[in-house]
């Protein structure tokens, strides 16, 4: 256990010495600047966008961008070569995501509340639905990582990727996604995670617990799905090609 703590304060100093950190934490003062000029009704319906927005598609391109940094510098190959096993140096990554959106969370928070008395959100529960955002979208950055040649293919995979997983939380408000096939939407962890952010702000209806109910199980299944079957036989293969 010592040893996984010592992984994660190293991909934490990592991620502040390549200015990943930094940039995640100037995104989210960003937002914290767009919540304190907009009114109070607008701040609480952007609050589960911003925070999708830093949970899931910042995220992604936060950890490729650590990824290769630390390949460029031959970080990786020395981490796979010391005696640690695979699955505490995978398990210290992914944990070392979840600071971005914490960051954004706390800080997105206490301008709703400073600003505009906004008190009245269950950031336990907020805090759950980011771990699980950040888990899902984690597993997909990984999936591009692997897939890709360098940085620059795996941005043009992003960029196609941000298209289609960002397109239901842009239909679904237009009504154009027919109501017998909406279950197709949480495919998309991006929406599943949008459900999960706008229960935050609305009030409980029988609709909403249901649709909860789906983004829960949706995020829980892909996260489930995605690590042990995908990502760690994925990482083992990345360590002895190294």
């Amino acid at each position: 256990m010592k040893n996984w703590f010592v992984l994660l304060l190293g991909e934490l100093i990592r991620l502040w010495k390549y200015k990943i950190l930094l940039f995640g934490v100037l995104v989210s003062l960003i937002w914290v600047l767009i919540v304190s000029l907009v009114s109070k009704n607008e701040a609480l319906s952007l609050m589960p966008m911003l925070l999708v927005l830093d949970t899931g598609m910042m995220v992604i391109i936060l950890l490729a961008s650590s990824y290769y940094y630390e390949k460029q510098e031959g970080t990786i190959k020395t981490l796979f070569v010391s005696p640690i096993h695979s699955i505490q140096l995978l398990s210290a990554k992914i944990t070392s995501t979840f600071v971005s959106g914490m960051i954004s969370m706390i800080l997105i928070g206490l301008a709703v509340w400073i600003i505009h008395g906004i008190n009245t959100i269950n950031y336990p529960l907020a805090f759950l639905y980011v771990v699980l955002s950040t888990l899902a979208h984690v597993s997909i950055g990984f999936l591009l990582i692997f897939s890709s040649i360098d940085f620059m293919s795996l941005l043009m995979k992003y960029s196609m990727l941000t298209l289609i997983l960002l397109l239901p939380s842009v239909l679904e408000p237009l009504g154009l996604i027919p109501e017998n096939i909406r279950w197709i939407s949480f495919l998309s962890p991006s929406y599943a995670s949008q459900v999960l952010m706008n229960s935050l702000i609305t009030p409980i209806s029988p609709t909403i617990q249901e649709n909860v109910g789906i983004a829960l199980i949706a995020l829980i299944v892909l996260s489930t799905l995605m690590y042990p079957i995908f990502i760690y036989p994925a990482f083992k293969k990345e360590a002895t090609k190294s």
